[in-house]
């Protein structure tokens, strides 16, 4: 077996168990685990930068650029904003919503690549398209809580790889880019915490202050792996192979979490993974006809 399948799963794996984690910090308010996920994730992703000379110019020519510090800061308030609500859906028992904003991810940024950037939509893409859509429509409907966590994290997340697409500055350098302008506001909050009276870290058990610090490689160490199967793989596979993520998640949150799954959830992920199905179909008809050109 390639390589880069066992490290780019080794990721997609740590993602899709992200559930069972934040689960074990469901006593801290969703802010505090926010902002320790972000403070402790920076020397991690330090550590990882200084072990590369590739990753340390990568990181200096971010910070001499303009631009790209402009971009960063806004892709890093985007993903911040897209751990917070996932943080907050486990908390809430919302993780099966929230596998299927993960989910939708892959249709929503190939309907970001014809609005942003004028790509053709296939007849095949449409259909997938379509049949997410009356999936997450239905769902919607047939709920009596607004299943708003759905869009919120799809949305975030694809508008997170939107944005970083604009960037010269890859995965690793970029967070770290990202978390070090954050990282006065991340400080400033987790003080006010602590003088209000209201943190959790250093005011209660040793373990819940272990467990916030190690939401740092818990967060960095996935993205490492898939990082790394990116350059050993093709990026179709890499596409296709990230549905374990949400899979995973959406596992955790049934079957070990415990959350309610009624015929109403199962028929809304029945039209998205419909749409998947032909989407990832496509992609593989696409890359074989490629192939096919080539030689």
């Amino acid at each position: 077996m390639n390589r880069g399948y066992a490290v780019i799963l080794t990721g997609y794996i740590g993602w899709g168990l992200f559930p069972l984690y934040w689960a074990l910090l469901t006593h801290v308010p969703a802010l505090e685990v926010l902002l320790h996920r972000m403070l402790w994730s920076a020397p991690v992703l330090l550590l990882l930068v200084l072990l590369s000379e590739r990753r340390r110019s990568q990181v200096a020519a971010a910070l001499t650029s303009w631009r790209e510090l402009k971009w960063l800061a806004l892709s890093g308030l985007v993903v911040s904003l897209n751990w917070g609500i996932y943080i907050w859906a486990v908390a809430n028992h919302r993780v099966v919503e929230a596998s299927m904003g993960y989910f939708l991810t892959p249709l929503l940024n190939v309907l970001a690549g014809v609005i942003v950037f004028k790509e053709k939509l296939g007849r095949a893409n449409v259909i997938a398209i379509l049949c997410a859509a009356a999936g997450v429509a239905y769902y919607f409907l047939s709920t009596s809580i607004l299943p708003w966590v759905v869009l919120a994290v799809g949305f975030s997340f694809a508008l997170y790889g939107l944005l970083r697409k604009q960037m010269a500055t890859n995965a690793v350098p970029g967070l770290l880019v990202e978390i070090l302008l954050l990282l006065p506001f991340t400080l400033a909050l987790i003080l006010w915490l602590h003088h209000r009276g209201d943190a959790t870290f250093l005011n209660q058990a040793r373990a819940t202050d272990m467990l916030l610090i190690l939401a740092g490689p818990v967060t960095v160490l996935p993205l490492a792996f898939f990082t790394a199967g990116t350059r050993m793989l093709p990026m179709t596979t890499v596409g296709i192979l990230f549905y374990v993520t949400p899979s995973l998640q959406f596992f955790c949150g049934v079957v070990l979490l415990g959350e309610a799954f009624n015929l109403d959830k199962l028929l809304g992920f029945i039209g998205i993974w419909i749409g998947l199905a032909i989407f990832s179909y496509r992609l593989l008809a696409t890359r074989k006809a490629d192939a096919a050109e080539v030689t």
